[in-house]
């Protein structure tokens, strides 16, 4: 099961904007987020915190990638598979 200890640890970055108001992500972050050259990538200013909102790539693999092949082996009714039938 996922929990929050097992996801990755936060980093921090410090991006420098050039004299024409450009930023670079750094290659280790483009990378991870599936970010290429082009993209468009959708943020939101609120006060003084910059969000960046970057669409999945279609090269990103989505966490059910590869799901059919749990077919026989994943409950789909988790209140069942823990509680037994829930009939009327």
């Amino acid at each position: 099961m996922g929990t929050s200890s097992e996801a990755k640890p936060e980093k921090e970055f410090t991006l420098t904007v050039d004299d024409r108001g450009r930023v670079t992500l750094p290659k280790e972050v483009r990378k991870q987020l599936g970010i290429e050259s082009n993209d468009e990538i959708p943020v939101t200013l609120s006060g003084s915190v910059l969000q960046v909102n970057p669409k999945p790539s279609s090269k990103l693999k989505t966490a059910t990638a590869g799901r059919d092949d749990w077919k026989n082996t994943t409950p789909t009714d988790a209140g069942e598979a823990l509680f037994g039938p829930m009939d009327g």
